[in-house]
């Protein structure tokens, strides 16, 4: 039997092809971070933190519930049914994996609330408006990704800044002679016989270096993302920002970092309420210990996890 010719990529295909790549490892890199943000805390061993992380982070929404099959576990969550008196579903339908049951969603008003436990589930929201998180990073993702490849295109023209104009007959003969030059040759052989270097013509085809340009604007990129997502990203120097500069940039880091953390809480005291748990056995979610260390050292008006306010400091030089 033949073996199957691998198909020729053309340089088109390639550019394409590592164009996509690239975006792929962004969105693996966001993503990443963007789901390792909170800690869920005395979660029943059924449940997993995860998939709840997952769900919010590609979906916007996700479910808490109880079945009698599995005990107390977490789905995606899809909204339907009429809208409480606050915009919010009245129902949602559960589904996973070979997994898929419509609840009402518990909300804390009176009127319709069961006490039946597997007839209600907790809505958990990524934001108070249901947004997923991929949707924004998909954006900064391919900012990235065509800055990257941008560099790539750069550095290459550094190294090949000139296109040579031959006879024909003498095109093998100055591949031959590129090859080595692509090979870091130190030194290449020529044969007079068989190039003519009056009928050799080459264009400058050089461009400006400006890779360290567009690693600023990376930079920048990607502390708009941290920024985003709630992260403290000052690359600055501490010594040279005032004390305002650093207090404003840490109020819309902890604005952001709230919008997130504020509609889980929400959701694990309506868990905590419809299932009866309290101290000990009680779920909650916080921001990750080390990660809200390094907020808290950072100064000015960021609030924890319980809405305290930190110790003001001012930056000053050292």
């Amino acid at each position: 039997m033949s073996r199957k010719r691998r198909k020729i990529l053309t340089p088109f295909e390639k550019a394409e092809i590592m164009n996509e790549e690239t975006v792929n490892d962004y969105m693996m890199r966001f993503r990443k971070i963007a789901t390792s943000i909170f800690d869920w805390v005395n979660l029943p061993s059924s449940m997993d933190a995860r998939y709840i992380e997952q769900c919010l982070y590609y979906t916007g929404s996700a479910a808490l519930l109880h079945t009698e099959e599995y005990g107390f576990i977490n789905t995606k969550a899809a909204c339907q049914g009429d809208l409480t008196i606050y915009g919010l579903p009245s129902q949602i339908n559960c589904y996973s994996y070979s997994f898929s049951d419509t609840r009402n969603v518990y909300n804390g008003l009176i009127e319709g609330i069961s006490e039946d436990k597997n007839s209600e589930a907790i809505l958990v929201m990524n934001n108070w408006y249901m947004i997923p998180t991929v949707a924004t990073v998909q954006l900064f993702a391919q900012r990235l990704a065509e800055a990257d490849r941008t560099c790539d295109v750069n550095i290459k023209a550094q190294k090949t800044p000139l296109i040579v104009l031959i006879d024909k007959q003498q095109e093998l003969s100055m591949k031959n002679a590129y090859a080595q030059v692509d090979g870091n040759t130190p030194v290449i052989f020529g044969d007079n016989n068989q190039l003519d270097v009056k009928k050799i013509q080459s264009l400058n085809t050089a461009s400006p270096y400006v890779v360290d340009k567009i690693m600023e604007y990376k930079k920048q990129i990607w502390d708009e993302f941290l920024t985003f997502i709630g992260l403290n990203n000052l690359s600055e120097k501490k010594e040279r920002l005032i004390a305002d500069e650093s207090n404003s940039n840490n109020e819309v880091i902890n604005m952001n970092l709230q919008s997130y953390l504020a509609p889980r809480k929400k959701a694990c005291e309506q868990f905590n309420e419809k299932f009866g748990l309290t101290g000990d056995k009680a779920i909650d979610v916080k921001v990750r210990s080390d990660l809200l260390n390094i907020i808290k050292n950072e100064a000015s008006s960021v609030v924890d996890e319980y809405g305290k306010p930190t110790e003001e400091k001012e930056v000053v030089d050292e």
